[in-house]
């Protein structure tokens, strides 16, 4: 009995040190690929990791799973080491040994439209100009007296006989841009109350409160919108870029 029980042992002792040594791994049936985090994969299988990485298993010996591309948020597939323009935006896939690279054209996304960094666009009664982290007021339309829209820059004043059209900071509040309409106070004007009405100046509080005439608005906006949570870029490390601390 005593014979019998060092045998187990030794046994035991001869396949822990294969083991070690050989760096034997027993694979299910159904281990014909690995994906990136290990788990077992059917050949034949195609996923998609964190909405963005493509995968597929095309091998039957437990390898590693085939990277196949990128997945833009538009639902197209970017194949590696290729630039691909989606929506008039490009988009660049990348791999290495070390690491896939994701990456997309940076845009502002303003109520459903893409613009293009460095645009200009127009959203209301301000101009806006879009930029990497976001977009920023860069002035205020007016209409003159032929109804064609005046641009102000942040700071500009503009007239229209006895308007004044005003675009501009709030003093105590330099974050919001503001647009306003007023009857200039540098100028004296008469009255006579047999002309008629003065279409020239806005109307009575009355008709405003009736909403009748829409001319004489005050407007304000954030002078900055950020982009959000929009990505540039993406990277998933390889087990390759992985230093094994035990070796150190």
């Amino acid at each position: 009995m005593l014979l019998f029980g060092y045998m187990l042992v030794l046994i035991g002792f001869i396949f822990v040190n294969a083991d070690e040594e050989f760096d034997i791994e027993l694979l299910s049936e159904e281990c014909d690929c690995r994906d990136w985090y290990g788990v077992c994969r059917k050949q034949g299988a195609e996923w998609l990791d964190e909405n963005v990485w493509m995968y597929n298993c095309s091998s039957s010996n437990g390898a590693n799973a085939t990277f196949v591309g990128c997945m833009s948020p538009q639902k197209e597939l970017i194949s590696t080491k290729i630039n691909k323009t989606v929506e008039g935006f490009w988009h660049a896939c990348d791999e290495d040994d070390l690491r896939i690279r994701y990456e997309q054209e940076p845009r502002c996304l303003v109520e459903s439209e893409s613009y293009h960094v460095g645009s200009t666009f127009r959203l209301g009664t301000f101009q806006w100009i879009c930029l990497d982290t976001g977009r920023w007021i860069t002035g205020c339309f007016y209409k003159n007296e032929t109804n064609n829209d005046v641009l102000l820059r942040i700071g500009e004043t503009g007239y229209n006989g006895l308007i004044k059209h005003v675009c501009d900071r709030f003093v105590d509040y330099p974050g919001r841009v503001q647009y306003y309409a007023e009857v200039r106070d540098d100028v004296h004007v008469k009255h006579p109350t047999n002309k008629g009405v003065n279409q020239n100046f806005p109307p009575s509080k009355e008709e405003l409160i009736q909403g009748k005439v829409n001319r004489w608005l005050h407007e304000n906006s954030a002078a900055f919108v950020s982009n959000g949570e929009q990505f540039g870029a993406r990277i998933r490390y390889l087990p390759a870029s992985r230093s094994d601390w035990t070796k150190k």
